[in-house]
């Protein structure tokens, strides 16, 4: 989520913000002036980007301090201003919009799971066929997802991808039934995300060493999973070393310990769920509280 604001003021920097544009990349806008999340709307769209998402669903005091995200549930009527603004402005994407069932309770369940309620998502579903509606919150296996889709339109996944990247994979073998030698290992991703890197750092993307390298360490899984992560974080921390150095390094040790082989692709689960810890931050999952 980026809040309107911050693409208008740099209307150059859209590719530092989101990367390249593709066809399922969605743009999240945080803001509650309507005529400046028209601006970037339309923003987002001359970019090249395929949908822009309004943020009705992130409850966190910062974020309510700034007038946006669930508190804006509270004035639907301004939601309904910024979406016909963008409208209005010219934009021609989708436009959709993450909500939660509810704004009660939003500081004392920020950034934890609160009571599931999807049989309110399921009756919204009913009462507005009309609409496109997409359901999230503790969903984990393919099972679960393909269940889903028999009630509503879609399915988000968060805390899930967030402990576990190869999951994405699960998906692709369980649900969308892609053939196994399609579906790539987990040091392919590692690879092609290193490729990712080296190809920023040329460009010049602002802190490239830290933020465009620490998702990395969500992708060691299986066995050996907990050394991986700290010989990772050995490797990036020290500031003052060159990022194509960092990638060299990191290779380097996939070699060593053998990373093909550790268990670290569709099969693997992270091991952090057997020694009683998890590396990855939690995430909100939000609109089904």
């Amino acid at each position: 989520m980026i809040h309107c604001n911050a693409l208008i003021y740099n209307p150059n920097d859209l590719y530092n913000f989101f990367g390249e544009p593709w066809e399922s990349k969605v743009v999240q806008l945080g803001g509650s002036d309507p005529e400046a999340m028209a601006k970037a709307a339309k923003l987002v769209q001359d970019n090249g980007y395929k949908e822009v998402n309004l943020n009705v669903g992130c409850p966190s005091a910062r974020v309510q301090m700034g007038a946006f995200g669930a508190v804006l549930m509270k004035t639907p009527s301004l939601v309904v201003d910024i979406i016909n603004a963008m409208v209005k402005a010219g934009v021609t994407i989708p436009i959709t919009v993450k909500c939660r069932i509810g704004v009660d309770n939003l500081d004392s369940q920020n950034r934890s799971v609160p009571p599931l309620k999807h049989e309110v998502v399921y009756q919204l579903a009913k009462d507005f066929p009309h609409l496109t509606i997409t359901i999230n919150g503790g969903f984990h296996t393919t099972e679960q997802i393909k269940e889903q889709l028999d009630l509503v339109d879609g399915v988000m996944v968060g805390r899930e991808i967030m402990d576990r990247p190869m999951f994405l994979a699960k998906v692709d073998a369980g649900y969308r039934k892609v053939s196994p030698e399609q579906i790539k290992t987990a040091e392919e991703v590692v690879n092609e995300y290193l490729e990712y890197v080296l190809k920023e750092h040329v460009r010049g993307t602002p802190h490239s060493n830290s933020v465009v390298m620490a998702p990395l360490k969500m992708l060691y899984g299986g066995r050996r999973g907990k050394e991986y992560r700290r010989r990772l974080a050995a490797l990036i921390l020290p500031r003052t070393k060159p990022l194509p150095d960092i990638v060299r390094d990191m290779r380097q040790m996939m070699r060593e310990m053998d990373f093909a082989n550790s268990g670290s692709g569709l099969e693997a689960e992270s091991d952090t769920e057997q020694d009683g810890e998890s590396d990855a931050a939690p995430t909100q999952i939000s609109g089904c509280s």
